[in-house]
């Protein structure tokens, strides 16, 4: 009886390690606040090392006191001089992580204490020695403000991808060794290549190593990397996700994640465990799921992704979109230096010609950057010469301008919204599905007759949709707007400024002729 009931707690206590505390009630906002204060109450004087750390807390704006990032860069500085400016003699990725970092608080990395980090990242063999994530990292750390190596330089973007690319496995996926995938290393190298996700090249290295993430999944969307089941994986992919601009709850092949994720949740001390068996926090996991919930929270909010640090680049804000009806550049004399190779360029400058979008001051376009919602409205809006001089009955457009309140209003007015709240949520992502109703409605108040097409297109993942939903898709469908790829539409998808472009300059032929 006595061991019957020794067991018997033994079991219970099992259990109560192993059961996530509240986890189904956390948000991904609140969970990051969380993670936030954990972190900072594990680094109250930040120094060399914490990089990650300084990433999650700056990516997601958590609210630190006001010398915070100074004592980091002091401690930084004073450690870089002290080194001679050799972080390592082997590890590459202490460059790369520390690039990441000083970027993503506004810090020039070039003249750090009077050493230039990046340069650092100019011979090749050094930075590929360790492995992979050598090469997936220096990658990344590259394109934060978009950097360029010296022409001396033997590393370059082209040598990074290719050499990633030639490093993916038979079976899709990538390893630190070993011929099989590892769910972390395959994640890693995805995020790395994501800003080049539409060249034909990686996107098929993209997409091969997504299967393979799929076939690797568990039940409940967990994963083991080293023979473990382990929050850090789960992250890893997470994170992938939301640098593709796919997100993980709306994703069928991905959907179980975020219920994996937050069993590794632990309420008591607001961290993330490494294993459910832990009692306590993890450092390294809490540090890896806070800049996870970054990169996804920054994809609902339609903000650069996680990585793309440009938006803390000084001097770096966007410019405001012209007017239609104001002179515009040529497409032929307008160039920007990061769509140089994309596959979008020539819609880009016609985008852009044509004042419907406008590029940054560094002269950069950000072709992968997110489009919200409230930038659909305005630049159709515009396109269409919309006016109002009433209000658009949502509740979360007060802080907007006046200017953007009555784009809001125009849009409301035209029927080209059809909100059935008084939410618009200005600042979220747009995606695919909801830019395809917003412009089906455009050609309806241009045309005043609405577009009922015989057939709906065969996309395969638009049938479950509403009937609206698939006629919207189907009209960009019937009028080349947006053919889709592969068969599928990707309705839940995020719209990026690129395929944006491309959207608005089809939809304004069809409309024009």
């Amino acid at each position: 009886m006595k061991q019957r009931l020794s067991l018997l707690i033994m079991l219970l206590a099992l259990l109560l390690i192993v059961v996530p505390v509240s986890a189904q009630q956390v948000s991904t906002a609140e969970a990051y606040q969380t993670t936030g204060q954990f972190i900072v109450n594990k680094a109250p004087n930040p120094s060399f090392g914490d990089e990650w750390f300084i990433i999650a807390l700056a990516r997601g704006e958590y609210n630190v006191s006001k010398d915070y990032y100074d004592k980091y860069y002091d401690n930084v500085v004073k450690h870089v001089q002290s080194v001679k400016g050799e972080l390592h003699k082997r590890k590459y990725t202490e460059y790369s992580r520390l690039i990441i970092a000083l970027t993503a608080i506004g810090k020039d990395p070039t003249n750090v204490g009077g050493y230039n980090i990046v340069e650092k990242l100019s011979d090749f063999d050094n930075v590929v020695w360790q492995g992979p994530n050598g090469a997936y990292f220096a990658l990344i750390s590259l394109d934060t403000w978009g950097f360029e190596l010296p022409k001396t330089a033997t590393t370059t973007r082209e040598k990074l991808i290719q050499h990633i690319l030639a490093k993916q496995l038979p079976d899709g996926g990538w390893n630190l060794t070993g011929a099989k995938a590892d769910p972390d290393m395959t994640a890693m190298a995805i995020q790395a290549l994501s800003t080049y996700k539409d060249r034909a090249d990686v996107k098929a290295s993209i997409n091969k190593a997504l299967d393979t993430l799929e076939n690797l999944q568990g039940a409940n969307g967990s994963y083991q990397s080293w023979g473990t089941t382990n929050l850090e994986s789960v992250a890893q992919i997470i994170t992938a996700l939301a640098s593709l601009n796919i997100d993980a709850k709306k994703d069928q092949r991905f959907n179980k994640l975020f219920e994996s994720f937050f069993t590794f949740y632990n309420a008591k001390d607001g961290g993330f465990k490494h294993v459910l068996t832990e009692s306590v926090a993890n450092g390294m996991a809490t540090e890896q799921a806070s800049y996870t919930l970054v990169a996804y929270n920054r994809l609902l909010a339609g903000k650069t992704k996680l990585y793309d640090t440009s938006d803390k680049k000084p001097n770096n804000n966007p410019s405001t979109p012209a007017q239609p009806n104001q002179p515009t550049v040529s497409p032929a004399k307008v160039s920007f230096k990061d769509t140089q190779s994309h596959w979008a360029k020539a819609d880009i400058e016609a985008a852009v010609a044509k004042g419907l979008l406008k590029g940054y001051e560094d002269n950069t376009f950000k072709p992968n950057n997110n489009l919200t919602r409230v930038q659909a409205v305005s630049i159709l809006v515009r396109a269409l010469h919309l006016t109002s001089s009433g209000n658009a009955p949502f509740t979360d457009i007060d802080s907007y301008k006046e200017e953007t309140k009555q784009e809001i209003a125009a849009a409301y007015d035209a029927n080209i919204l059809v909100e059935k709240s008084n939410k618009f949520s200005p600042s979220s992502s747009i995606s695919r599905e909801e830019l395809a109703v917003m412009l089906a409605n455009a050609f309806t108040h241009k045309t005043g007759k609405p577009y009922i097409p015989k057939n709906i297109a065969p996309l395969n993942d638009i049938a479950k949709l509403t009937m609206n939903s698939q006629q919207a898709i189907t009209f960009l469908y019937d009028f080349d707007i947006a053919q889709g790829s592969n068969g599928l539409f990707n309705p839940t998808n995020f719209i990026t400024r690129a395929h944006a472009a491309k959207m608005y300059v089809n939809f304004l032929k069809v409309i024009e002729e």
